[in-house]
């Protein structure tokens, strides 16, 4: 290269930006089915169908060059040229030594950051749809540590509702939501999650042990919500059902927490409005009929080992947690 060309100097050619380095790669080789695609996009649809192919479900975590040209109909060198510019701009990732492609780091942030927005505003309206139909408080939650951190909440009762509920944490051991977001975790993810930080505070119904909490786990994550009665006080009921993503991951729990004796009268129905609610935003973050309650549920937590069963039991937390 010369040096004028080096330092922008009048005879260098323009620099390429992401879109014209893309637009560089397009060619006449696109099956007729592609044709109207890349006519109306051109090159930006054509990195699309790269990263489709390369982010299909249960696909294969990476792919070579030919692989992918041949799915696509398209000419190795253009899908070569195509990658490099991804790569460079971290949406695809090469694997080290081979020369094949992955789903890069930059997009499991944006859609990290997208999950997170869309989950915080779509809780939102699902709490206060159903604290109104339920006259009970309800909280959405993720999973923070060995903690559920409440996200989202509402109740009918505005005393209630200022409380500041958004942002307490409440262990994951026994409350109804917390239990819910360890439904993909076997035994070995669950010890590591808990047995650092213990159970936590708990009530009198609360498990006591690592084995105590896994069994609970694999009989709620069977019937697809959990329920913690008497957990983190006496008296306070509450329902949990877990949230997932497009992948069919956990992501968050959904739950309602509310006095016993006002709770368990109308069981069913509270248990029917989680269930629904939860689905609800499962559908909201792209979760499919695979995504919902029951999908990627892991392999059955095996039993604890003796090592880590016992953990200690502090006194219990404030009321209200689900």
């Amino acid at each position: 290269m010369s040096p004028r060309a080096r330092t922008g100097g009048p005879d260098a050619p323009a620099p390429r930006s992401p879109a014209t380095s893309l637009a560089a790669t397009a060619g006449s080789g696109a099956p007729h089915g592609r044709r109207n695609r890349d006519e109306a996009g051109g090159p930006v649809h054509r990195a699309l169908d790269v990263l489709d192919l390369l982010g299909t479900p249960g696909g294969p975590s990476s792919l070579g060059v030919v692989e992918i040209a041949r799915q696509l109909g398209r000419d190795k060198s253009q899908v070569s040229r195509l990658l490099k510019v991804l790569a460079d701009a971290g949406f695809v990732d090469r694997e080290p030594g081979s020369l094949r492609y992955r789903i890069g780091t930059r997009l499991f942030a944006i859609g990290a950051t997208a999950v997170d927005r869309r989950l915080r505003d779509e809780a939102d309206a699902a709490v206060a749809r159903e604290a109104a139909l339920l006259g009970e408080r309800i909280d959405v939650g993720i999973r923070s540590g060995g903690s559920v951190m409440t996200i989202s909440t509402a109740a009918p009762d505005s005393e209630l509702r200022a409380s500041g509920w958004v942002g307490r944490t409440a262990p994951l051991s026994c409350t109804a939501t917390g239990r819910a977001l360890l439904f993909d975790l076997d035994t070995a993810a669950i010890a590591r999650v808990i047995v650092p930080e213990g159970l936590g505070p708990a009530g009198p119904a609360a498990p006591r042990s690592l084995d105590e909490l896994v069994s609970r786990v694999v009989d709620e994550r069977r019937r697809g919500w959990s329920t913690a009665r008497n957990e983190t006080d006496r008296g306070l009921l509450a329902v949990g059902a877990p949230v997932r993503d497009s992948g069919g991951a956990v992501v968050a729990a959904l739950g309602v927490s509310g006095p016993e004796s006002r709770v368990d009268p109308v069981f069913d129905e509270v248990r029917a409005a989680v269930l629904r609610a939860a689905a609800d935003l499962s559908r909201a973050l792209g979760a499919g009929a695979g995504g919902l309650a029951g999908a990627r549920a892991g392999p059955p937590p095996t039993p604890a080992t003796d090592g880590v069963s016992p953990l200690s039991t502090p006194p219990a937390p404030e009321r209200g947690a689900s």
